[in-house]
């Protein structure tokens, strides 16, 4: 009798183990994880998105990512928000120009140079405005994000580890809340063709320049646009952080004594003398499996636990 309860003991340890093999066994790979060749999302004019299996689920206008991605990510819909929920896309650019053509050193580069830019977050049709970007990671593309029309607005993003962090070429366009690290430009002012060489009515505050190569920049092919209207720097009492900026602060109230002087006709007029933007962290998701894998592995070696104590309780009786 005692070897067939130890038997049943035996058996139940072993459905235990099963259990946990089963519920435990490491889930299938993310989309992110699986794909080793570059994804190329589009979301249409018609709000849909493809590919259809792209990691970014749609609520009305809101565009939301729930997984990284390795990958370019193209805009054709207007007014709508794309929130990465603090997921990374990232693209293949590995901190090398060799043979790559560089925005803003002009047209007088060599020929053998090629342009094969990849873009980040492209809002590029010229009938797209209205985006907002917000709560997203971009890092290492040729150009992160290209805002190439107007109206639109970038926050609360990391921007690392590009040749452009940024390139701003539609007006009336706020960058804001955004910590910009590590690129060779943080970001470049652009131009749209002879009708309007530079972006107007440009608000950039409340950013973190660090360590950039050079902070901003512009194309420089065109004569210095001297009926050029000054951009908003600041919100009239806070500005931007400046990694480079070597003033004092004399009061100790944050912001920096003197101007950071952008270019001749721009200045910061309160620079922070701290970074007020971190690189944002991806939001846990309400359907992660993890917490449904424990209580299923609870109430299966429940169940195990319960019907070998019914069983081990009769095999005593017979006795």
């Amino acid at each position: 009798m005692q070897k067939k309860i130890v038997v049943v003991v035996a058996v139940a340890i072993l459905a235990v183990s099963l259990l946990a093999g089963f519920v435990f066994t490491e889930p299938p790979q993310s989309s992110s994880q699986q794909k080793t060749s570059m994804q190329n999302i589009i979301i249409r004019p018609d709000g849909s998105i493809t590919p259809s299996d792209a990691p970014i689920k749609r609520n009305g206008d809101i565009y939301t990512f729930t997984d990284n991605v390795y990958g370019t990510v193209k805009i054709q819909k207007s007014n709508i928000v794309l929130n990465g929920a603090g997921y990374t896309l990232s693209g293949p650019y590995n901190g090398s120009q060799i043979n790559v053509w560089v925005v803003g050193e002009g047209p007088n580069q060599s020929p053998e140079l090629v342009a094969e830019y990849i873009i980040g977050v492209d809002i590029g049709a010229k009938t797209v405005e209205g985006v907002i970007v917000e709560d997203l990671n971009v890092r290492n593309f040729s150009i992160g994000m290209y805002m190439w029309t107007k109206n639109n607005t970038v926050t609360a993003c990391g921007v690392s580890e590009s040749i452009l962090g940024i390139m701003l070429s539609g007006s009336n366009t706020t960058v804001t809340n955004n910590c910009l690290v590590h690129n060779k430009q943080g970001v470049f002012f652009g131009f749209n063709g002879q009708d309007e060489l530079i972006p107007s009515d440009v608000h950039i505050s409340h950013n973190g320049f660090v360590e950039n190569e050079v902070q901003i920049n512009g194309c420089f092919c065109e004569d210095y646009p001297e009926n050029e209207e000054p951009h908003a720097w600041d919100d009239g009492r806070r500005g931007n952080y400046w990694s480079d900026y070597n003033g004092t602060d004399a009061d100790n109230n944050g912001i920096g004594d003197t101007a950071y002087v952008v270019d001749v006709q721009n200045q910061d007029r309160y620079p922070l003398m701290m970074n007020p933007v971190q690189i944002p962290t991806p939001q846990i998701q309400a359907d992660q499996p993890f917490p449904m894998q424990w209580l299923t592995f609870a109430v299966g070696s429940i169940l195990i636990a319960l019907v070998a104590f019914v069983v081990v309780r009769r095999l005593t009786k017979q006795k």
